[in-house]
C-alpha cells in the first residue's frame, strides 16, 4: 500500500488531492517491488509519497480486494486506486 498525489500534468490533478493505492505484484515481477511500482505510478502521473504498508506475500484469501488479486494473476500486477478529492485533503496531503 503506497500513498500518492497526483503530478501536476495529470488529468487527476484538479479533481484529486491523493490516493492510497493498493499494488498486487506476482512474486519474483521485481526485485524492489516498492521501485517498481512506484516507476509504474509515476508513468501513470502520480508521485508516490510514502510506503503505508511494506511488500509481503499473501494468499488470495487474505487479499482485500479479490478481483485485482486474481488480475494480477493474469496481468502480474494490478494497482487500485482509492483517491480522495482536493477538497478533502487535509494540510498534509493536500497538492
Amino acid at each position: 500500500m503506497l500513498e500518492a498525489v497526483p503530478l501536476p500534468d495529470a488529468p487527476e490533478f484538479q479533481e484529486f488531492g491523493g490516493a492510497f493505492v493498493l499494488c498486487y505484484q506476482m512474486p519474483g515481477l521485481a526485485e524492489d517491488p516498492v521501485r517498481h511500482a512506484s516507476e509504474f505510478l509515476r508513468g501513470a502521473g502520480w508521485q508516490v509519497t510514502g510506503v503505508q504498508e511494506d511488500p509481503r506475500r499473501i494468499e488470495r484469501e487474505e487479499a482485500p480486494e479479490t478481483e485485482h488479486f486474481d488480475q494480477a494473476l493474469i496481468d502480474d500486477e494490478a494497482y487500485v486506486f482509492h483517491q480522495w478529492r482536493v477538497e478533502d485533503a487535509d494540510d498534509q496531503t493536500r497538492h
